[in-house]
């Protein structure tokens, strides 16, 4: 059980250096875990030494083509993944140990550091070191004719490790160490003579420093991925952000003394990627911690059919509307240039406190956001920050509401001009709206099924927490969404899924799940509230609880550790 714990960490994640080659094809076909399996490659064991590279020419464990034939024999699906930042579960983060030089810094200047699911504490290394890009060129160099010379044709995806800190996503290729600092500053003096512009608005605003470090991060991060690109063309089937659950400065702390430790605050992180549309990774956890309701969770969530629509933009074109998929009603899509911390602008709103208390995880943080009009959901409400908006982005607004989706706009701060072609845009197309001042100056315009709500959120953050809540329950009550109410104890964890209706289930439009976790140490309860548009179907995957069927609702009571699957048919 030890040695399948190391070889099969988390989810579909495969570490092939953990056992024997011989093992490779039994431990393949006996697992009965989440497919297609990833296989992170290990750049630290092919390259031992500089400018020496063995793909099983010395060692049988780095022979990847064997690894890939094991799969094909036995039917499996592997896909190799490439961490192009220091990756947490790899020793040095991965990379070889004649270049663990420079250990990378975080935001308080502490030493990049990150316990396994082992015990072990890894330490990762800066990747804004030249030795080390250099390397990795010539890695992936080889590794691409490794790949063409032998004819592995399995996909490869290029991979940035990520974890939760401050509640706020960040990539482990982030860096706050000297050698980022000597390689910004020689960016700095190369600016002087190709953009002198941005040296003088640095002068004049100091605070700009952090803009550029930003772009100089993001120049540095696209070498790394241009290199992988071009050397495993042939492979390269994209990019996968993951984030490693247990991953973050504090969770050391926490997981250094088991009393510390508690499953519970690893729910947040969870769907914190699911919103975020980042793939969430386990394989940094004991098995202990996933033995319980965290763990049935996970297996609700990052199931088959979640991780073929997490790949489906690059990798799948199947048909998933009759698998659950995370519900979502509530778009919030991010646009602009540069760094904005929309989880702040939504707390200070009280809108994030009002989706966890009505809709929690119902919700996705939407980035390189493109208008589909064939993918459009009419149920899905779109939110956009005015201040964020450029002329592009304005336009998709507009596409949105003429093509009869709802649409909330935040004007604080938004351009002037944006705001003129909005009222002309109103008044050359006739377009009727209707004005109320409540907490905020609120305008509502409708053209057929399209909807577009202003308002200023600068009014909301001056006003009390419950004024904030008020005003989130009057707008969205007014767009009518279908949705079952649910009263949980405090400790409760719960999130909803949905598909389509198949041949058996004519009488309803849509599926709805709903699944509870207790990962307390005290029984709690929760109670689904009945609702003329849902029926209860079944309940699926009773752990330690016992459910009640009343005349207002559905009583779920929970001891601890327990978790239980509720489905409902949902019908207009």
């Amino acid at each position: 059980m030890v040695e399948n714990d190391a070889v099969f960490p988390g989810e579909n994640w495969f570490f092939y250096w953990k056992t024997s080659p011989s093992l490779w094809e039994s431990k393949l076909q006996q697992f009965q875990g989440v497919n297609p399996i990833f296989v992170p490659i290990y750049w630290g064991l092919h390259s031992e030494y500089s400018d020496q590279f063995d793909f099983g020419e010395h060692k049988p464990e780095t022979n990847l083509k064997r690894l890939a034939d094991c799969a094909a024999k036995v039917g499996r699906e592997v896909i190799f993944i490439l961490p192009l930042t220091p990756a947490p579960f790899f020793i040095n983060g991965g990379i070889p140990s004649y270049l663990a030089r420079n250990i990378s810094k975080n935001r308080e200047g502490l030493a990049m550091s990150v316990m396994d699911n082992t015990g072990r504490v890894n330490r990762l290394y800066s990747f804004y070191d030249p030795k080390i890009f250099q390397a990795f060129r010539k890695f992936v160099y080889h590794l691409g004719q490794y790949f063409s010379q032998l004819g592995i044709s399995s996909s490869l995806f290029g991979l940035d490790c990520m974890r939760i800190e401050d509640g706020h996503l960040v990539s482990y290729f982030k860096d706050h160490s000297q050698v980022f600092d000597g390689g910004f500053n020689r960016y700095i003096k190369q600016m002087q003579d190709s953009e002198p512009d941005k040296i003088e608005k640095l002068i004049e605003k100091p605070e700009y420093e952090n803009d550029l470090k930003r772009e100089y991060s993001e120049l540095i991060r696209n070498l790394y991925f241009d290199s992988a690109k071009d050397s495993l063309a042939g492979n390269w089937a994209g990019l996968i952000k993951s984030c490693f659950i247990g991953g973050s400065g504090i969770d050391i702390f926490r997981r250094s003394f088991s009393s510390w430790d508690s499953e519970k605050e690893y729910f947040s992180p969870l769907m914190k990627s699911i919103v975020n549309e980042v793939y969430p990774s386990t394989v940094l956890l004991p098995s202990e911690i996933k033995a319980k309701s965290f763990g049935a969770a996970t297996k609700h969530i990052i199931d088959s059919s979640y991780v073929r629509k997490f790949l489906s933009n690059d990798y799948y074109e199947d048909d998933f509307s009759l698998t659950f998929q995370p519900l979502v009603f509530f778009e919030i899509v991010e646009t602009g240039i540069g760094h904005y911390d929309y989880q702040s602008s939504m707390a200070q709103s009280g809108l994030s406190h009002y989706f966890n208390a009505r809709f929690p995880w119902s919700f996705t943080m939407k980035k390189d956001f493109v208008v589909e009009i064939e993918d459009l959901d009419p149920q899905t409400v779109y939110f956009f920050i005015g201040e964020r908006l450029t002329s592009e982005d304005f336009n998709k607004v507009l596409k949105l509401f003429m093509n009869g989706m709802r649409v909330f706009l935040d004007v604080y701060e938004m351009d002037q001009k944006l705001l003129q072609k909005l009222e002309v845009f109103f008044a050359e197309n006739n377009i009727q709206t209707e004005s109320v001042n409540y907490i905020s100056p609120v305008v509502k315009a409708s053209l057929g099924e399209g909807t577009i709500i202003t308002y200023n959120r600068q009014k909301l953050v001056e006003s009390s927490h419950p004024k904030k809540v008020g005003f989130w329950e009057t707008m969205i009550k007014f767009l009518n969404i279908k949705h079952l109410n649910v009263q949980a104890d405090e400790g409760i964890e719960y999130f909803w899924k949905s598909r389509a209706s198949n041949t058996y289930e004519l009488s309803y439009e849509e599926i709805r799940r709903v699944s509870f976790y207790n990962p307390t140490s005290y029984k709690k309860k929760a109670h689904i509230v009945s609702s003329q548009n849902f029926a209860f179907i079944k309940n699926v995957d009773q752990k330690n609880v016992d459910i009640q069927s009343t005349p207002i609702g559905i009583d779920v009571s929970m001891m601890p550790g327990g978790s239980v699957t509720l489905d409902f048919g949902f019908y207009e």
